[in-house]
């Protein structure tokens, strides 16, 4: 499975982005979408529907395989919506208290807007309804021990009822591109200059000066977010 996470700081934010690039780019943009997945759906989380429960992880903007044990939990609903999401932030909650539990972020989804997808300019091979999902929580562990504990009766939470369905997707990787606004390393030059230029100490290759002579003004405060 391929996830890729993107979050907004306003409705502004979402519509500078959906207005870029111009609409003569845009397709070429789009366009080989199907070389890369055969189905793709886009969920939207708004406000305190899209939450970070706790993360003590040290590392806001990981980079390539987790240095955790690191899980994203996939769930659909079996009951209706308003019972099913106070079960899921209640069992983020729950999990967030757990000693082991590093990293604990929720999201619940709204239903997929189709038509906002085709004016977008993307490709609608969209998943069917009863293979979409309703909420995603994302974990990270200490160590795979802890993941046992984590639907056993210490919650205390009767997930059964509200939650059809939970699909447990180990992380095997993860890219930062842009982070509080701004291009990481790994945005700007890509993982491999990344690991290069932290395995070799290369700090030069990390100065603002050099990545804005390089990439213009979208590297002009250097990059955001990570260590090398």
């Amino acid at each position: 499975m391929w996830n890729s996470d993107v979050r907004y700081l306003d409705e502004a934010g979402l519509a500078a982005f959906d207005a870029m690039p111009p609409p003569e780019v845009k397709p070429h943009l789009l366009g080989d979408i199907d070389l890369i997945v055969e189905r793709s759906t886009t969920y939207r989380a708004v406000g305190s529907n899209a939450l970070t429960l706790v993360d003590r992880t040290a590392d806001a903007a990981p980079q390539g395989p987790p240095a955790k044990p690191a899980y994203a939990l996939f769930m659909r609903q079996r009951a209706d919506e308003s019972s099913f999401r106070a079960c899921v932030r209640t069992l983020a909650r729950r999990w967030s208290e757990f000693d082991g539990v590093l990293r604990v972020r929720m999201s619940l989804f709204e239903v997929p807007d189709m038509e906002a997808e085709r004016k977008a300019g993307y490709p609608i091979k969209t998943h069917p309804t009863e293979q979409q999902y309703q909420a995603t929580i994302e974990i990270v562990l200490s160590e795979r021990e802890v993941g046992r504990d984590l639907l056993s009766d210490r919650v205390g939470v009767d997930w059964a009822g509200p939650i059809r369905t939970i699909h447990a997707y180990p992380v095997a990787a993860c890219y930062t591109s842009v982070y509080a606004g701004r291009p990481t390393l790994v945005g700007l030059r890509g993982y491999a200059a990344h690991q290069a230029i932290g395995a070799l100490g290369a700090d030069n290759q990390t100065e603002p000066g050099l990545l804005e002579w390089m990439y213009g003004p979208v590297a002009s405060d250097g990059t955001s977010g990570e260590g090398v």
